[in-house]
């Protein structure tokens, strides 16, 4: 199927008819534009109007689709070959269409993945290599950023070892230990923060909310909002691994 020789008669037909574009157009419901796109071979009919514009050209949707006018001995021999050039563009666009789906398919997976991934190393299910711990942390060297008194720390529990990333950010040696740790020391400390600020249980998905509040809390004893704001400092150097 030829779309240029199809524009090209709907063309010839129409000056026959002497039709201008709007009018035709306008016989059969769509602008001028889509006339001029139709007899410039940029695109066909809708098949929804086709019948019509034949009707109103007198012709055949054999003669259409031909692109010219079809005798009578050649009717039958046209048909066949408007068919088949049918069921090869029914076959280009369901291929196309699969493609399409095919494609579309393998980027929704890929985005998942990236945000899937994105959103496991926020929450600290999984680890970026940049962000994992990689050099010793002193203070002034190199590209070590931050003030952080790793000795302190230390003291307090070797799973709270801290280094430094690859930017330089100080970082637990291993986050995910040190932070059950935190969890099992720090049980009084967590509490105050959750029951003042009326958080859910510290995890993954909440630190984010203890090492805001930690700093704040007013009630409880002594002991109690110095391990809280212990957790807030933790935290903010825990956070590290993950942003």
């Amino acid at each position: 199927m030829n779309q240029e020789k199809i524009g090209m008669f709907i063309a010839k037909c129409r000056k026959e008819k002497g039709l201008t574009q709007s009018v035709l157009g306008e016989k059969l419901g769509v602008s001028a534009k889509a006339v001029s796109k139709w007899e410039n071979g940029k695109s066909m009919p809708d098949i929804s109007i086709m019948k019509d514009l034949c009707d109103t050209l007198e012709i055949t949707l054999n003669e259409l689709f031909a692109g010219e006018k079809i005798k009578e001995k050649d009717i039958q021999k046209k048909s066949e070959n408007n068919l088949l050039n049918l069921l090869k563009i029914n076959n280009i666009i369901k291929s196309k269409k699969k493609t399409f789906i095919l494609v579309t398919l393998i980027l929704l997976i890929l985005l998942i993945f990236v945000i899937g991934k994105m959103l496991l190393v926020e929450y600290g299910f999984i680890y970026d290599d940049d962000l994992k711990y990689t050099q010793i942390y002193i203070q002034n060297e190199g590209n070590i950023k931050g003030n952080v008194d790793i000795n302190k720390f230390g003291k307090i529990d070797k799973d709270f070892d801290i280094g430094a990333n690859k930017y330089g950010m100080a970082v637990f040696k291993n986050p995910k230990k040190a932070f059950k740790t935190l969890k099992k020391k720090y049980k009084n400390g967590i509490k105050l923060i959750q029951k003042e600020f009326n958080l859910p249980p510290l995890s993954n998905f909440t630190y984010k909310g203890y090492k805001t509040y930690g700093w704040q809390v007013t009630k409880g004893t002594k002991k109690d909002k110095e391990q809280a704001r212990f957790v807030s400092s933790f935290l903010d150097i825990y956070e590290n691994s993950f942003n």
